[in-house]
């Protein structure tokens, strides 16, 4: 009988990490190496201290579709270093077709992470049957790692429907899912948030991102969230947990509000379809300008960003630094 993941659905509890990748100074479409593996690990052990449960590497403004295959391994293998069993490691392994997913896959087993977050093929929309067969494929090639899935619907031209999570839930290497930012609830249709719940079964946690925590966890006892913002300081997220597990509603709802805020204008005017046009040099602005980490330039092909739009950044980078340096007083004060 083939291995399965040591990691459950269940072992997912608190916030999970999406790393930006640190890129070195100075990095062009010549430069070899271009990860800053110091400044990584670096963080990495930061945010463990701070209080971070898992990290998952090499999403979107994670740089995954502008590193190489060797960098994608060399910093998977430094955050598996880093992280020292403390917090499992999830590697990226997001390419245009499964062979090359396949092996991505299998350096990030080869150099120790737990599992891979994974996204699916997007040179073009994928129907429900190959969104299953793929993840199948994955799973049945290496089937010790566990596995996130990534939806992110504008990336990957659709969201995946209720009716895929279902018969994605029967996979037990398919452990999460970073929800799609868009959280939608009815109760006379499916591809939405309660709809999704109740077809996992218990079997995939559906994470939405820390602004909703309050909402998925009081209506459905969610208790796991994805976060890009922890890039820019970890304390906030971490009070924000710390409310909703001890029942502090109230203070739970102060700080959302307060993460809001500091997600003010983000999503450009065109909506959540132009997102990924500057997204990559945008959150590396941000978190340059929050100084919680040093996450260096975006590597070509996706740095142009506007001047207005880099104001932008800035300005929710200096948020973001101001709600670190509060939560950390509170913290230590405590």
């Amino acid at each position: 009988m083939a291995k399965l993941p040591s990691i459950h659905a269940s072992d997912i509890k608190g916030i999970v990490c999406y790393l930006i990748t640190p890129v070195i100074e100075g990095a062009d479409r010549n430069t070899k190496n271009a990860i800053d593996l110091d400044e990584a690990a670096r963080v990495v052990d930061r945010m463990i201290a701070d209080g971070i449960a898992a990290f998952c590497l090499n999403g979107t403004f994670g740089e995954g579709p502008s590193v190489t295959p060797e960098e994608q391994a060399a910093l998977t293998a430094t955050v598996v270093e880093a992280a020292r069993g403390r917090v499992p490691v999830f590697g990226g392994a997001t390419s245009l077709n499964t062979r090359d997913t396949i092996a991505r896959v299998r350096a990030a087993r080869a150099v120790g992470a737990q599992g891979v977050m994974l996204g699916r093929p997007m040179q073009a929309t994928m129907f429900d049957q190959n969104i299953v067969r793929f993840y199948r494929d994955v799973a049945e090639e290496v089937p010790d790692m566990a596995i996130i899935l990534y939806d992110d619907q504008e990336a990957f031209k659709r969201p995946i429907s209720t009716a895929v999570f279902a018969e994605l839930a029967k996979l037990p290497q398919v452990i999460a899912c970073k929800y799609r930012t868009r959280i939608m609830i009815s109760g006379l249709l499916d591809n939405v948030y309660n709809r999704d719940i109740e077809a996992v079964a218990g079997n995939i946690k559906l994470m939405p991102s820390e602004v909703d925590w309050s909402f998925a966890y009081r209506n459905f006892g969610v208790d796991a969230i994805w976060s890009s913002g922890v890039n820019g300081g970890a304390a906030t997220s971490i009070a924000l947990q710390d409310a909703l597990f001890s029942g502090d509603y109230a203070l739970a709802d102060s700080i959302t509000r307060e993460l809001s805020w500091s997600y003010e204008g983000i999503i450009p005017a065109g909506g959540l379809d132009v997102w990924h046009a500057d997204k990559i040099p945008f959150m590396k602005a941000r978190f340059a300008a929050a100084g919680y980490l040093k996450p260096g330039p975006a590597l070509p092909p996706y740095t142009c960003i506007s001047d207005e739009r880099l104001a932008v950044a800035k300005e929710l980078g200096l948020r973001a630094r101001q709600l670190q340096e509060k939560y950390s007083k509170i913290a230590r004060a405590a």
